[in-house]
């Protein structure tokens, strides 16, 4: 507060109660913790502010906490206590006295003290009422060892001008040369040229400026020996407007530089008004020069911001927006009218913009604009929506940056960038698309993941892939818990896979095939592993990344597959062999038989142990049924009624069916040529039984025949007799035995149910 407003001297103003708030103050609560532990230098800076009536404040640690004396605290108006123990992020009111970019200047060290003149603000006085003020504002560090910068904190001391200020503004209005000069921001030469008499007289600071001395400026000086100091470049357009105001214009306004003794170059201002006589002719030429050379360098350093500013966003394909609230007034620039399909001759206002807008994004923007504009929120938007050019039906998305800035409460400005991210989104999608698919490949596939960092040891590992070496999923595992539980004639040769793919100079794929042993389960599996190395531009492996697949159902098959093709080769010798033996014995030379009969024969032969094989391949060369035995046998040898069949259901080995399946074709060859099937009426009656024992069931099977010729003993015995009676012996390790009585040829056999793992009995 001025004190001289209110015509009291300094040790008149009263003491307030800020310093009994300061200790009653929950400070523990705050980011400068209790008072007791408050550093020395932050007790002294409190002690100093409040045994002072001048307006003085402190912003303390990296927070910029708010501590004030009593004659701060009408700067606060409402906000006072309440501001008191506040961090900048929880309270700041947002005028020039507290912009945080300067105070974080000079807390952080960068600034030794920073100083403003004739700041505006607005003042509680006296009766609570509320006026316009100016201050002078002095930003101090205030040095604290305990901390990093060696300053603890930032001093604010106000100077109250209002009644300068007042004073200048009352002058400005009644003296026109004063008034030159505050136009001209802070003038630092005056100036005043006698037309008539050739002759300028400057203060010191023209005098300087111009390479003159104080004494030969002050007695006066032609106007063509200050005008050498002017820069070559700038003299004939300087000396234009000079003679253009002398003429007509009465004023005199321009930039130029000035060559300095030293050679250095300085920018100034110079504005002047010429006075005439009365006929109109010039007689005065008065005036102010300001040093303008850091303004210029200013707005120099501007101007190439601005242009790389533009490249940048032109390089980024942005769009530019600046919007007035108050005004109403819309800026886009031409990148933003192309993104959002708005010709230039078009007029932009909210409504252009949100037909542009796609109907189910507008809610959510118009919200996202309102959050920004709103003095409480921190001023920022950044939202993605998609726009409809011009109605269309293909909409394209856009993200908009942008922030608002606010007086007094209200946004005054709200300005940022658009960009067209459309690729983008249809890119993200389709990784989305291309994500998912890839989850669902490598769960239809039964894959497991895993990625290894090298450097950490850090292993991320897929639900399947725990599953696949027998761990519960979510234990926490390192590389070699894996390789402890991999199968013992596996493991060195997986390492040495794997240190391979680690070394850039073998190209750093990995491929291997091994078996585990599932830590907790215990049960074996086979693993196919597939993974490549990436490495840094030295040459050393930053990550091991590849995916495992459970084969040990291919390991079987391919086992199976093994012992089928060797079962198989097993077959056909033998095959081959009784093929052979048959063929010896139909084709005797000690026994000839007519070439058609023995060929006849061979091929009946030859297709029961064929009819033999189809039943066995049916089966997969596990056994036969006794049922299905004698069923190709009746449907080779007779019509349904030829044939009795009476016994339980018996399940054949391999090498039985085919024995047995060789004998029983023998005898109904025999019987279709000489006995019971030589005529309509005769029959077969086939019984079996199956009788436990110690070691394994026996088989015993009986062929009768019935209804044929008589039978006469034969005086020797042929292929068929020998291969039933000697045949099945040694085949089965049983025993078989024909009678051949008059009413019908009788065949016994019994043979062990035993030697093989499929022979079963099947209920």
């Amino acid at each position: 507060m001025d004190i001289r407003d209110q015509d009291r001297t300094i040790d008149q103003i009263p003491h307030g109660d800020m310093v009994a708030r300061i200790r009653a103050f929950g400070w523990a609560a705050t980011p400068l913790g209790p008072r007791d532990a408050w550093s020395p230098s932050l007790k002294l800076a409190v002690e100093m502010i409040t045994a002072t009536n001048f307006p003085m404040a402190l912003r303390w640690g990296p927070e910029l906490v708010l501590i004030y004396n009593d004659a701060y605290a009408p700067l606060l108006r409402e906000h006072h206590p309440g501001g008191l123990g506040k961090s900048f992020a929880q309270f700041s009111w947002g005028t020039q006295v507290d912009l945080e970019g300067s105070q974080r200047l000079v807390l952080n060290g960068e600034a030794l003290g920073l100083y403003s003149e004739d700041l505006p603000m607005l003042v509680r006085r006296a009766g609570d009422t509320v006026e316009q003020g100016y201050f002078n504002l002095t930003l101090s560090p205030i040095p604290d060892d305990t901390t990093a910068s060696g300053v603890g904190g930032v001093l604010l001391i106000l100077i109250e001008t209002t009644q300068r200020v007042r004073t200048e503004h009352a002058l400005r209005a009644s003296e026109e040369r004063y008034h030159l000069a505050l136009e001209a921001a802070s003038g630092v030469g005056t100036w005043d040229w006698d037309v008539i008499a050739d002759k300028l007289y400057g203060d010191d600071r023209y005098a300087a400026f111009h390479n003159l001395s104080p004494e030969r400026a002050a007695q006066g000086v032609p106007i063509a020996e200050t005008m050498a100091a002017v820069h070559p470049d700038d003299l004939a357009r300087t000396l234009s407007a000079g003679r253009r105001s002398l003429k007509i214009t009465n004023s005199f306004l321009e930039d130029y530089r000035l060559v300095q003794a030293d050679g250095s170059v300085k920018w100034v201002q110079v504005r002047g008004r010429v006075y005439r006589d009365d006929n109109g002719q010039p007689v005065r030429h008065r005036g102010v020069m300001v040093d303008i050379t850091e303004r210029k360098r200013i707005e120099a350093a501007l101007e190439a911001t601005e242009a790389n500013l533009r490249i940048a966003v032109d390089a980024a394909g942005l769009g530019r927006w600046d919007h007035s609230p108050l005004t109403g007034q819309r800026f886009w620039d031409k990148r933003c009218r192309q993104i959002f399909g708005v010709p230039d001759e078009m007029e932009n206002t909210v409504e252009v913009f949100e037909r542009q807008v796609h109907p189910d994004d507008l809610p959510s923007v118009r919200e996202a604009v309102r959050a920004a504009m709103d003095p409480a929120g921190d001023g920022g938007i950044n939202c993605e929506y998609r726009i409809q050019r011009n109605g269309g039906n293909t909409p394209r998305w856009v993200e908009a940056f942008g922030r608002a800035f606010f007086e007094d409460g209200q946004c005054v400005r709200f300005v940022g960038v658009v960009r067209d991210v459309t690729e983008r989104k249809e890119a993200a999608a389709r990784m989305v698309l291309q994500e998912a698919t890839l989850a669902l490949a490598v769960d239809a596939g039964n894959v497991g993941t895993w990625d290894y960092n090298p450097n950490n040891g850090a292993l991320v590992c897929s639900e399947r892939l725990y599953a696949m070496f027998g761990i519960q999923p979510g234990d926490p595992v390192i590389l070699k818990d894996f390789f402890a539980v991999m199968h013992d004639e596996d493991r060195e040769a997986t390492w040495t896979s794997l240190m391979r793919a680690m070394d850039p100079v073998n190209g750093g794929d990995y491929d291997v095939e091994y078996r585990t042993i599932g830590r907790d389960d215990g049960i074996e599996r086979w693993i196919a592993a597939k993974g490549r190395a990436f490495f840094d531009e030295s040459g050393q492996p930053l990550r091991v990344v590849g995916a495992t697949v459970d084969i040990t159902e291919r390991k079987r098959a391919e086992l199976h597959l093994r012992l089928m093709v060797n079962e198989l080769n097993h077959r056909v010798k033998n095959t081959l062999a009784t093929i052979q033996a048959i063929a010896a014995q139909t084709f005797h030379a000690t026994r000839p038989l007519p070439q058609a009969q023995a060929r006849e024969a061979f091929t009946a032969r030859i297709m029961a142990l064929a009819e033999a094989h189809d039943i066995l391949t049916r089966e997969n060369w596990e056994g036969a049924e006794m049922e299905d035995v004698l069923d190709r046998l009746r449907n080779l040898h007779g019509g349904p009624g030829c044939f009795v069949f009476s016994g339980p259901p018996v399940w054949l080995s391999p090498r039985m069916a085919l024995s047995l399946s060789m004998a029983l074709h023998e005898l109904a060859t025999n019987a279709t040529k000489y006995g019971a099937l030589s005529v309509p009426d005769g029959q077969v009656r086939i019984e079996w039984t199956v009788t436990p024992g110690l070691a394994a069931a026996r088989l015993t099977l009986t062929w009768t025949e019935s209804g044929g010729p008589p039978v006469t003993v034969p005086t020797r015995r042929g292929f068929g007799s020998r291969l039933i009676e000697r045949g099945l012996t040694a085949e089965l390790s049983g025993e078989a035995r024909i009678d051949f009585a008059p009413e019908g040829v009788i065949c016994r056999i019994e043979a062990g149910l035993q030697g093989s793992p499929c022979i079963k009995t099947k209920a």
